[in-house]
């Protein structure tokens, strides 16, 4: 038997998640501020901010994978949300919202 939850993230939460992960990985986004998000749903989910810079210059920021993962698990352990080391773990699209998929075996 297994167990799966998922974490559903609000755009604007899945973008504080993005930008902590920024912090903490030394990876500065483009001087700006952020005009647009999205979510893409390909292959692969990818999270897509569009900086703004103050001369007007658009820079496309994608993030997917294991990077994306990353962001929204450290997110869910900065507030308290448990994460269970030992489960799968995957991205996945619910109700246009991305979410952080734990599937736990109930061995």
């Amino acid at each position: 038997m297994r167990e799966i939850r998922c974490i559903v993230f609000e755009d604007g939460e899945l973008i504080k998640a993005l930008l902590a992960h920024g912090r903490r990985t030394g990876k500065a986004l483009p001087a700006g501020h952020i005009s647009s998000f999205e979510i893409q749903r390909s292959k692969d989910v990818i999270a897509r901010m569009t900086i703004t810079s103050d001369e007007g210059g658009k820079t496309i920021v994608p993030t997917s994978g294991a990077e994306l993962a990353a962001a929204m698990i450290a997110y869910c352990i900065d507030r308290k949300v448990p994460v269970p080391a030992q489960s799968a773990k995957s991205i996945t699209v619910i109700d246009d919202h991305v979410a952080l998929k734990i599937t736990m075996s109930g061995d």
